[in-house]
């Protein structure tokens, strides 16, 4: 009895460490609003705005919507812009910084998951 628990156990180990290739090397996640909340280029991102004093404004998410499904294993599937914004010419001015944040979202058919793309930062003065 001890040599077929032993054997069932190699067993299930070698069928876990098969699945555990075949996932993807990057962070999946479940919906572009996953992405949005636990991406970690955004979060770092996000963070080092808070830190230099700005304020988060909005996010506007926009779906990439094709005539037909692309063919490669992943392709944008969405863009999402955030904006921020902090005062910067004392406390009588009306200068004020923004950033905006826009966040490429891809979608990998392969293994139905999302996944955050590029990440880039615009800053911006009005006076």
């Amino acid at each position: 009895m001890k040599t077929g628990v032993l054997f069932s156990l190699i067993a299930t180990a070698a069928i876990a460490n098969v699945s555990a290739q075949e996932l993807p090397s990057q962070d999946g996640y479940a919906s572009v609003q996953e992405v949005l909340e636990y991406g970690r280029k955004y979060q770092t991102i996000r963070a080092h705005l808070k830190d230099a004093g700005y304020r988060f404004h909005s996010c506007n998410q926009q779906m990439i919507y094709y005539f037909v499904t692309p063919m490669q294993a992943e392709y944008l599937y969405a863009q999402a812009e955030c904006t921020y914004s902090t005062p910067s010419g004392g406390n009588f001015s009306l200068q004020t910084d923004y950033a905006t944040v826009k966040i490429d979202v891809n979608f990998n058919q392969e293994h139905g998951v999302y996944r955050e793309g590029n990440v880039t930062v615009n800053y911006t003065t009005v006076y």
